[in-house]
């Protein structure tokens, strides 16, 4: 612990009272409450205990998920706005992986530094000074906004006043962020949007936090949601200034001074530390300490491998051929591995081993080793020397390159000046489709497009599309499709095709468009949602090529099913862009409406 402190010369060297200042806060709390626990009844506390019930806990583990998964999009939207060039889902996963340990251990800043410091090797020391120190001021900010309804709320009728106090403390937070915003000369132009951004996830924490405190509490009639959530986020708030270890003192005081039913309150109190401080720093800790940092880099890697650098990483995993790790699991393809030694190699590191879309002759040794096994999609793979668009079967595609021409389509690839044309692209198309997907899927960052070819899609001289691959020494796999509204038809086709005549001028021999859902081996439901998807690509008269997912069995393979579902469809992430999506929708809806009850009027 010292020699990790050592690389944070602002987190080691600070002064004696900084440090001594919440030791007697947190012992001036614990003597209050433990004057409050001497006058209560122990048997009573521990026959409340008794009626908490395993589903109750249940649903308190989802809520603090959530919770947690929140608090991680804080330092998504830091890494953003400091431009680190840190992928946000592993930006997202070392912030609550930070917080989880932090909220434990104690002195939020400095203790969640150091576990950013060992998850992100890559920042420097000033890069993950400056976002451990952002994290908790901007959370307070937020807090502060939050504090001042549930301080109307409680005191609405019984301690007006509290309403100012909360007030004042409100305009001192914000002082300080705003002196903290004047510190950053790299803030961007929408940090309003970022801010807003920033305010969601703080609700949606302590929303969800509020919600497995209430459902551990005893069923009485004084207390209802509203009314804990009030009382969580001004007891959040004193544990946060008190700085003390899961605000041990502080936050339990000002719970059982608000709340009734004092033993019942104890007993929810001690559950739910135990799920929602003890549970997650034990899994966070774990994931920490068997984080490996020791990446490898192929260039003759298959170009899919290179989506790792976004979602995962390209590790040795104890046998000859290094293989992309994912956050969800251990996934390889490659044409030569043992397998036996593959799996080996997962359980070492406490996790899953699964093969996910992965070849034929993978899915061969897995069957033969026993393992559960399912073809899932199909991949797209043209061969680009042979590729023409003469035939029949690519009779539709040259009616969209005709439809694409005389709409004034022009495809080039992007130059240097043409990557800061892009995010708005992005950015509109995550709002007309909810947001993006990750994992074995690609999502938009500047950092990690500029690596790729990347085929913009332009009219009248304006970018309005643009498609991008992964770029290997033998072959290149498609990953961003991203468009403007209103794009001509056609035009994605187009640059599709000026991507095959890039590869086959580059020599490169294999180009795939990669997966859509087998429709004969996937659920209809599944299926038919990327229907237009399977259509679109089926223009081209690719080879159909069938990829696999297996796993050691039954139980293994639905687990692994679930967590890839949830790791690629990202539903928590997208939905304030789900949100948005609604936004956008409002007017047209209402337009509709509008219409019809006028047509009905004329009809009567």
């Amino acid at each position: 612990m010292i020699q990790r402190l050592t690389v944070f010369p602002r987190l080691s060297t600070l002064s004696g009272p900084k440090f001594i200042l919440p030791f007697w806060v947190c012992l001036g709390c614990g003597l209050l409450l433990w004057g409050e626990l001497r006058a209560m009844d122990g048997v009573a506390i521990l026959a409340a205990l008794t009626t908490i019930t395993p589903l109750s806990c249940l649903i308190a583990a989802l809520a603090t998920w959530v919770s947690l998964r929140a608090v991680g999009e804080y330092d998504a939207i830091w890494h953003r706005i400091l431009r680190t060039e840190v992928a946000p889902q592993q930006a997202a996963r070392s912030g609550t992986c930070a917080i989880a340990i932090a909220q434990v251990i104690g002195f939020g800043a400095h203790s969640a530094g150091v576990v950013r410091r060992r998850m992100l090797p890559q920042l420097t020391v000033s890069q993950v000074t400056a976002i451990s120190a952002a994290v908790p001021l901007s959370f307070m900010g937020c807090w502060g906004i939050y504090a001042i309804f549930a301080g109307w709320w409680l005191g609405r009728d019984a301690a007006p006043p509290l309403v100012w106090i909360l007030g004042g403390c409100i305009c001192t937070i914000g002082g300080t962020w705003f002196l903290w915003r004047r510190r950053l000369p790299c803030m961007p132009t929408n940090s309003l949007v970022l801010g807003m951004r920033l305010l969601f996830w703080t609700g949606v924490d302590m929303f969800c936090a509020a919600a497995a405190l209430f459902v551990l509490l005893p069923e009485t009639a004084t207390i209802t949601f509203p009314f804990v959530l009030a009382v969580y986020v001004l007891a959040l708030g004193a544990g946060l200034l008190a700085n003390s270890p899961g605000g041990v003192g502080a936050f339990d005081v000002v719970l059982l001074g608000l709340l009734p039913g004092q033993e019942g309150t104890v007993a929810a109190l001690i559950v739910f530390r135990l799920i929602y401080y003890g549970v997650p720093a034990v899994l966070s800790g774990w994931a920490v300490l068997s984080e490996d940092t020791q990446c490898v880099d192929r260039s003759n890697s298959p170009a899919q491998w290179q989506l790792a650098h976004q979602s995962g990483a390209i590790r040795n995993t104890g046998f000859s051929v290094d293989a992309p790790l994912f956050r969800a699991g251990i996934g390889v393809q490659s044409s030569e591995f043992s397998l036996r030694a593959f799996a080996q190699a997962a359980r070492r590191q406490l996790r899953i081993p699964v093969l996910y879309n992965c070849s034929g002759r993978e899915a061969v040794k897995a069957h033969r080793a026993g393992w559960h096994l399912r073809r899932t999609t199909m991949e797209a793979i043209i061969p680009t020397q042979v590729w023409s668009l003469s035939g029949s079967q690519r009779q539709s595609l040259r009616r969209k390159l005709r439809a694409a021409t005389a709409a004034g389509i022009h495809i080039s690839e992007m130059g240097p000046h043409d990557l800061e044309d892009l995010p708005p692209i992005a950015r509109a198309w995550k709002i007309a489709h909810g947001g993006e997907m990750a994992l074995t899927m690609g999502r938009f960052t500047p950092a990690y497009i500029a690596q790729q070819r990347v085929f913009l899609i332009k009219s009248a001289g304006q970018t309005q599309g643009f498609v991008s691959f992964h770029a290997g020494e033998t072959d290149w796999h498609l990953d961003l499709i991203r468009y403007s509204k209103g794009l001509p038809d056609g035009a994605v086709h187009a640059a599709i095709v000026a991507a095959i005549h890039a590869a086959q001028r580059n020599c490169v021999g294999r180009l795939s468009l990669s997966t859509v859902p087998d429709p004969r081996y996937t659920p209809p439901i599944w299926a038919n949602r990327r229907r237009g998807l399977a259509q679109f690509k089926r223009s081209f008269a690719p080879i159909w090529v069938p990829r696999y997912h297996a796993a050691p069995n039954r139980m293994a393979f639905l687990l692994s099913g679930c967590v890839l579902a949830i790791a690629i469809h990202r539903p928590l992430a997208n939905l304030p862009w789900k949100l948005l999506q609604l936004i956008k929708l409002l007017p047209l809806e209402l337009k509709f409406w509008s219409k019809r009850d006028k047509r009905r009027l004329q009809q009567n």
